[in-house]
């Protein structure tokens, strides 16, 4: 028989915790239950259990993720908790990693989303649909300055029609400031002339992008004197602006598709219509030939002599004229092509290319910055909790005089689980006691 592999106790539980958090079905999953033994620590951390009849789940919620709860919590709550499933390795453990908790039931907020989506749709908010113009050479964005967003729009724009300028706004897009922030950018924006104005934001969970549900930025935004698309979140995601918007993007880069027309397609339709108009000059000219040929054998029959003249002169100046606002139209035309082209000139890449080599070069510098930060900080958060976890060690409660007092191998907690000349064993912190229960006196405030 094949000798048998010897896990050691920490190889054995990666193993287990590789399958615990990779697996699909244990992400992002909605439970819900009773909230147990809640408490939260010096730096904001939750820690509760959240249990039914039959069973008992911990659960965590770090500081970063508990400053946008929208309540309470408390034990004997119901609840429903969103988050994945990890494996407390020192401890053998697993836990629920929470990322988003609500009231059983619809969360409170949600409901309150409804009801204000229902009161702007009765006030008519998500009927305005103006068309969008169809070449913006002017146009306004409001997101973030140091997002992926603006990134998108600029280089797709850039692309596709970089006759255009962008006039940024910037604005917070997450978090409690970011309602008045994006309020402020879009007033600032209606103070000038644009053709169009995006407002964007990269995706995020329901929490992140709870800024664009505010209602003060959706009244602010259906006030624009110009038409507006919306850009934010992914595809799945649906706020209250993009119903109030002109035109609801799924993404900051579909925003941008939409905004601008396709550079060469416009430019090969200008040459379609230019070939279609000459075409057009051809055959009418054609025709009024054909014309006159069956006028003149007509009058040959009567030699109107005079009348032929007359018609022969008419026919002359209206080649000429026709001639003329052929010519015209068509150098107009090639003004057009001619204009754009040296527009596009001027919008050399070269120019672009080194504007985003020295920007690529400023990322890179605030990259390495950034992560040195992050990584004192996470130090920093690493050596709090180990503190933390040692202050709570329930042997150091022992060092410093108290005890725990046992009956039968069980934990007392109150006077009434035990009788007079009961023996009870106590344990202190370098030992235990055998002893007998003599007297007993309950604490009249319990």
């Amino acid at each position: 028989m094949a000798e048998e592999r010897v896990f050691t106790v920490a190889e054995l539980t990666e193993n287990i915790a590789s399958k615990l958090e990779y697996a699909p079905d244990l992400k992002a999953v909605w439970v819900k239950g009773e909230v147990a033994e809640c408490t939260r620590s010096s730096m904001g951390h939750w820690y509760f259990n959240l249990k039914d009849d039959t069973a008992t789940l911990k659960v965590v919620m770090f500081a970063s993720q508990a400053r946008n709860l929208k309540l309470t919590l408390t034990s004997g709550i119901e609840i429903l908790v969103k988050g994945s499933i990890s494996v407390y390795r020192a401890k053998g453990n697993y836990q629920m990693l929470a990322t988003d908790i609500e009231a059983y039931g619809m969360g409170a907020y949600r409901q309150a989303l409804l009801a204000l989506m229902e009161k702007l749709d009765q006030e008519g908010l998500f009927k305005q649909k103006r068309v969008l113009p169809e070449y913006p050479l002017v146009i306004g964005v409001v997101t973030s300055p140091s997002g992926a967003a603006i990134a998108d729009i600029r280089r797709i724009i850039g692309r596709r029609w970089p006759l255009t300028r962008l006039k940024l706004y910037p604005a917070l897009v997450q978090g409690e400031e970011a309602p008045p922030s994006i309020v402020k950018a879009l007033k600032k924006a209606y103070q000038d002339h644009l053709d169009l104005l995006i407002l964007a934001r990269g995706g995020g969970s329901s929490d992140d992008l709870w800024a664009f549900n505010d209602e003060n930025v959706a009244r602010t935004l259906y006030a624009s004197p110009f038409p507006t698309i919306t850009g934010v979140g992914h595809e799945i995601d649906r706020t209250l602006v993009d119903l109030v918007a002109d035109y609801s993007a799924p993404t900051p880069s579909g925003a941008a598709e939409v905004a601008v027309p396709d550079f060469e397609e416009v430019y090969d339709n200008l040459e379609y219509l230019g070939n279609s108009l000459n075409s057009l000059v051809q055959q009418e000219l054609l025709n009024r030939e054909k014309k006159l040929n069956l006028l003149v054998k007509s009058l040959e029959k009567h030699e109107p002599w005079q009348e032929l003249l007359r018609l022969e002169q008419r026919l002359s100046s209206l080649k000429k004229l026709l001639d003329t606002k052929a010519f015209y139209v068509l150098e107009q035309k090639k003004r057009r092509v001619q204009s754009l082209k040296e527009l596009l000139t001027e919008e050399s890449p070269e120019t672009e290319i080194l504007k985003q080599k020295a920007r690529l070069k400023e990322l890179a510098l605030r990259l390495g910055k950034s992560k040195e930060k992050r990584f004192t900080e996470l130090k920093d958060k690493t050596y709090n909790l180990a503190y933390g976890l040692e202050l709570l060690n329930p042997d150091n409660l022992l060092k410093i005089g108290y005890a725990v007092v046992f009956q039968k191998g069980k934990n007392i907690k109150s006077v009434d689980d035990i009788a007079l000349e009961s023996a009870i064993q106590v344990k202190l912190a370098d030992g235990s006691l055998k002893a007998k229960v003599m007297q007993i006196e309950k604490d009249p405030k319990n």
